[in-house]
């Protein structure tokens, strides 16, 4: 009996060791990816191990991908968090992002933004906030427009929005493509140009009922929409708008609970924003797959 009890307590200390090494080395992995990268703050200290090009992070002579479609080329394939450096070099820091190496036929897509209804974010951020980004990079987040802007303007790239709803009964999924996706700078108000529209969710961006495309970002804090009213104040997130006129906003992915996208749905369960460059093409629309959450 006493052997038993001395064997029991040896193992308690013992896993409480290893869980004090183990929690040390992920204290010590973040302290260094805090130095090293720009939007740090947005990985939890206990999902820095799930850097998949961690090693790269770690060593002094690293070379970075500049998007996710890059480090796809360079053979990763896992779907997951990522460390890239966008060009020019000198100029842009490293970013940590979540990349979607297996939606669709191609992959290597670089997730900018993710909402869900059930989301604990509130969203309703000044505009430094949405300047650098918030949330967790592994769930729902929003990447930051500097950093947009700073992936957007090294190559030509498209965008994907990519929208769930629940309709009678069952999920469905359904997308809004853009083939150009683009942010200014700030001294343009980080101001959005589009592309033509594809897919079949309807273009709730550049349509005739919401015309977005050429206008610059607003937040609660940084009113530059073309309407009397605050639209960011009135509905609870920095985003690019017409007018906020109606009691329900066209189309906003960063609401709590309420994510619009007219005509596919106005409150949808799930909406992820990605980009990767236009010269990355299917070969056929049925190859598409759905995106996992």
């Amino acid at each position: 009996m006493k052997f038993n009890t001395q064997f029991i307590t040896f193992t308690v200390i013992l896993l409480s060791i290893q869980s004090f090494t183990l929690d040390a080395a992920d204290l010590l992995l973040y302290e260094n990816i805090q130095l090293k990268v720009a939007n740090a703050e947005m990985v939890h200290q206990n999902q820095v191990s799930n850097i998949i090009n961690l090693r790269d992070l770690l060593l002094k002579k690293a070379t970075y991908s500049r998007d996710c479609n890059e480090l796809l080329q360079r053979g990763f394939t896992d779907d997951g968090l990522y460390v890239i450096q966008p060009d020019p070099l000198k100029l842009t820091p490293p970013l940590v992002v979540n990349c979607n190496m297996s939606y669709d036929c191609s992959g290597g897509w670089t997730v900018l933004h993710r909402n869900t209804r059930q989301s604990e974010m509130t969203w309703n951020e000044t505009w430094t906030a949405y300047k650098y980004g918030f949330g967790n990079i592994q769930g729902d987040h929003y990447i930051g427009n500097q950093y947009m802007y700073y992936i957007t303007s090294q190559k030509w790239y498209k965008a994907r929005v990519v929208i769930d709803e629940e309709k009678d009964g069952w999920t469905q999924q359904n997308y809004a493509e853009y083939d150009i996706f683009r942010l200014g700078n700030e001294t343009t108000g980080y101001r959005l140009e589009l592309g033509a529209y594809r897919g079949g969710a309807g273009d709730a961006l550049a349509g005739y009922e919401n015309m977005v495309d050429n206008l610059p970002f607003s937040s609660r804090d940084s009113d530059t929409d073309g309407d009397a009213a605050n639209c960011a104040s009135k509905y609870g997130g920095g985003w690019w708008f017409d007018t906020c006129s109606t009691r329900s906003p066209f189309a906003m992915l960063t609401q709590k609970e309420k994510i619009h996208w007219e005509p596919f749905c106005k409150n949808c369960r799930h909406a992820v924003l990605m980009v990767k460059p236009v010269n990355m093409y299917c070969r056929s629309e049925e190859m598409t797959r759905q995106i996992r959450y």
